[in-house]
């Protein structure tokens, strides 16, 4: 099954939360986790987990907090997704240095590649910034051509 983890979705509520402090002052973890209803203990991991891809800053004493270490601008989705969980890889026949019986004569890899192509794709497309201000009554369009993939679905 195709899943975001609690863990991505998360980081993505945290990151957007940062993202619309336009004076990108540290936020207290414990109000943000109360705000967005996220366990302490599991908002810290994220935390630190950005921390470590130099995507937030952590400012330790009483008026610390956690606060964007980049403009919103310079930070997409793929970004973020990357920081926690790794990077995206559908399937094990496209991660580098897999060795497959089946190389060159299976017509899902073409699929699977195609595929991870195209969420990378729309995964980088689409920044923190983007998030951050779109009114959460509007859908949110990006151009991409994995959306007309996506609509062709429905």
């Amino acid at each position: 099954m195709f899943r975001i983890s609690r863990r991505l979705d998360y980081g993505i509520k945290l990151m957007v939360a940062l993202a619309q402090d336009n004076e990108n002052l540290p936020k207290s973890t414990s109000k943000i986790a109360k705000d967005l209803q996220i366990p302490l203990p599991f908002l810290h991991q994220i935390g630190h987990s950005l921390m470590q891809s130099g995507l937030v800053k952590a400012t330790p004493g009483p008026k610390g907090g956690l606060r964007l270490n980049l403009p919103a601008e310079n930070i997409s989705i793929l970004n973020i997704s990357e920081s926690l969980e790794g990077p995206i890889c559908l399937n094990n026949c496209l991660e580098n240095g897999f060795e497959c019986e089946q190389d060159g004569n299976c017509s899902a890899q073409n699929m699977w590649s195609h595929m991870q192509a195209q969420i990378l794709a729309y995964m980088d497309s689409v920044s923190l910034f983007d998030l951050a201000t779109t009114d959460i009554s509007e859908n949110m369009v990006i151009n991409s051509p994995f959306l007309s993939f996506v609509s062709d679905v429905k």
